[in-house]
């Protein structure tokens, strides 16, 4: 019986490392259950996730699948618990929960799709957001070369288009931390969110 690309073990798992850049389990993993995030985020509606989550588990991969599995999940519920307190329905400042919480694949995936209706300045402004999670997505996984080309376009992006992200209150720490390759992400800030 031919095993599919998702279960056919992969030398750098022997490393002990979750790493969607270089094993295809770790991007089926982490596509689908961002995917089934965006989805239950349409609809406020976890089912969405926590099924795609049992779906993975039922297949017994080993503790670095399921430790990442786990903390997403955290992560997901906590994305809720946040939108829900703070009665957000606008997708921009979910976006900034999402990204508070440390889910930059999830935030690119969920900009990823109100830059697909945008025109104009708003595009591009949402563009360099989308880059800046990307910097920081590969900075999680050691790419320090493609963290610094993904920086400067994002910052530049950002700068120039900065009118259409009033919506970030502090984006100016933003800018000089994508300036300084800072590792430690800001938090967003907007009056909207209230911490819990």
């Amino acid at each position: 019986m031919k095993r599919s690309p998702a279960s056919t073990p992969n030398k750098k798992i022997a490393a002990g490392k979750f790493d969607p850049f270089s094993d295809r389990l770790s991007r089926d993993i982490r596509n689908t259950l961002s995917e089934a995030f965006i989805d239950a985020l349409s609809r406020m509606e976890p089912s969405a996730y926590r099924d795609e989550a049992d779906i993975w588990r039922a297949k017994n991969p080993s503790e670095i699948y399921l430790e990442y599995i786990q903390n997403r999940l955290q992560s997901y519920d906590q994305v809720f618990k946040q939108i829900k307190v703070n009665q957000l329905v606008d997708p921009l400042l979910r976006s900034l929960v999402i990204w508070n919480n440390g889910l930059f694949f999830e935030f690119h995936d969920h900009l990823e799709g109100i830059w697909i209706q945008a025109t104009g300045d708003k595009k591009q402004a949402l563009k360099g957001l989308i880059k800046a999670a990307g910097a920081y997505i590969h900075n999680e996984y050691g790419r320090q070369e493609a963290v610094k080309s993904i920086s400067v376009k994002s910052r530049n992006l950002i700068r120039q288009y900065s009118h259409c992200l009033t919506f970030i209150t502090n984006l100016d720490v933003l800018i000089q931390k994508l300036i300084a390759l800072d590792t430690i992400p800001p938090r967003l800030e907007n009056p909207a969110l209230r911490e819990d």
